[in-house]
């Protein structure tokens, strides 16, 4: 048997036009099932595509074997109808095949070896005449053995063509064929049916968060998935839109509290404006402008922080890199100078290096720094040390502290416990901000100088 009519008698039929319209058709709207019907034949064409390849070539690289095993078997009973032939007179070899066909599931019949020359090849017929049995190589449906002394040869077959009779309908090979056929389509499609489903329907969730949070449903979530492959899209959902919720309500609350805080200066500057058109002598101009300048300095402080805090907001991750921590520390040195009673320590504690954006930490390291400086009687300490989960950066000072029902209400933009007129409240926010963008957190505990400890905690990694 050939590896072409194997094939024909165990492979699927090809796919109908009509399942493969139904394929074509936009997957967001066939449901599971239509989905399934597409891989279902696109994976039905990939194994059989995989098996005529792979026993096609199989049957190639042992056809010879299998041609050999096939003239063993049948060497036998080419031997037995041999000693029959040779038994009976030349004149009723037509009759002794006849009788001989009724009893063999194939014909037996008596071939010319001048027909047998044209189908066979020149090295087959070689070892026709030599008197071997030897099976046709084109479609291995046929034997033949040359009678001794005479000019024919007894054929075998067509094997293919086997009729049994008295069989039940579900010993037939067609049966069996129909049988491993309908197992082989049901193996593939219990499984993938089950896959399919279970992606599409956790898609679909995931679908529908994504189409709520595009209409602006912020606090929409994906739920928890039971697809390991789909879980981690619906992890990284959620902490996108957890993300994206942070950064524009943090805008939100800063556009709100830059339109407050503006309102004040503004004021003050159109009044002075007013007021610089009446005045009398160069004395009360003088002053009045030094009023402008002063409100035109708060607007830029506003403007440079809220810029800055806005542009550190709007970042999902941050690089970081080595930061020399020596450098750090001489470079804060250098931007405060604090006049006496106040005094400036830095320790780095013996770390050479932390992993961080040296420009981010290093404004949020000022905005500590100056907000130290503000509430410190006397002292002021910047420490580097090394925790156990990464880096601790802490400024400590002696001033009054902060209570402890206050100290996550300092972190929030525009918050003041104690209005100064050099801040606006978004120190401390931008250094939270700062700190959860390296993965860390920024809080505010009790000092061992008497005061507030305000402290950045950074990853190692």
């Amino acid at each position: 048997m050939t590896a072409a009519q194997w094939l024909r008698q165990r492979l699927p039929r090809k796919p109908g036009s009509a399942s493969a319209g139904t394929a074509r058709r936009d997957p967001a709207r066939q449901g599971h099932f239509g989905l399934f019907v597409r891989y279902y034949l696109i994976v039905v064409l990939i194994y059989a595509l995989v098996v005529v390849g792979g026993i096609s070539a199989w049957l190639s690289i042992t056809a010879e074997n299998s041609r050999a095993y096939g003239e063993a078997q049948l060497r036998g009973t080419h031997y037995l109808i041999e000693q029959r032939y040779l038994g009976t007179p030349r004149e009723e070899w037509p009759a002794l095949g006849e009788e001989l066909s009724e009893h063999f599931a194939y014909p037996v019949r008596l071939a010319p070896l001048a027909e047998l020359r044209e189908s066979l090849t020149p090295r087959e017929y070689e070892r026709l005449q030599r008197g071997e049995v030897v099976m046709e190589s084109e479609d291995e449906a046929y034997t033949y053995q040359r009678l001794p002394g005479s000019d024919q040869a007894v054929a075998l077959g067509n094997f293919d063509d086997v009729m049994v009779q008295g069989v039940p309908w579900s010993d037939l090979d067609l049966i069996d064929s129909i049988v491993i056929l309908a197992m082989y389509f049901l193996a593939i499609a219990l499984p993938l049916y089950f896959l399919v489903y279970r992606f599409w329907r956790d898609l679909r969730r995931l679908r529908t968060t994504a189409e709520a949070l595009s209409a602006g449903e912020l606090d929409a979530r994906a739920p928890e998935v039971t697809t390991r492959l789909v879980n981690p899209l619906g992890h990284a959902l959620n902490h996108m839109a957890g993300q994206v919720q942070q950064v524009l309500e943090s805008q939100r609350i800063l556009a709100q509290a830059v339109a407050h805080e503006i309102r004040t200066p503004l004021a003050r500057m159109r009044f002075g404006l007013e007021m610089l058109e009446q005045a009398g002598g160069d004395e009360e101009r003088a002053h009045l402008r030094e009023g402008l300048e002063t409100d035109i300095q708060r607007l830029e402080h506003l403007a440079s922080h809220s810029v800055a805090y806005a542009r550190i907001g709007r970042m999902v991750g941050i690089e970081r890199a080595p930061v020399p921590v020596s450098a750090l520390l001489a470079d804060l040195a250098d931007v405060f100078d604090p006049e006496p009673p106040l005094l400036l320590s830095f320790d780095s504690g013996g770390i050479d290096t932390l992993p961080a954006h040296r420009e981010a930490l290093e404004l949020a390291l000022r905005n500590l720094i100056g907000n130290a400086l503000r509430h410190a009687r006397t002292r002021v300490a910047v420490s580097v040390a090394r925790t156990d989960e990464g880096y601790a950066l802490c400024v400590d000072d002696d001033g009054e502290g902060v209570p402890e029902a206050e100290r996550e209400r300092v972190f929030q933009p525009f918050a003041q416990l104690r209005k100064h007129p050099e801040g606006f409240g978004l120190g401390l926010a931008l250094v939270r901000v700062v700190a959860e963008k390296h993965g860390g957190r920024a809080t505010v505990g009790e000092s061992a100088l008497g005061g507030a400890r305000l402290r950045i905690d950074l990853p190692a990694q």
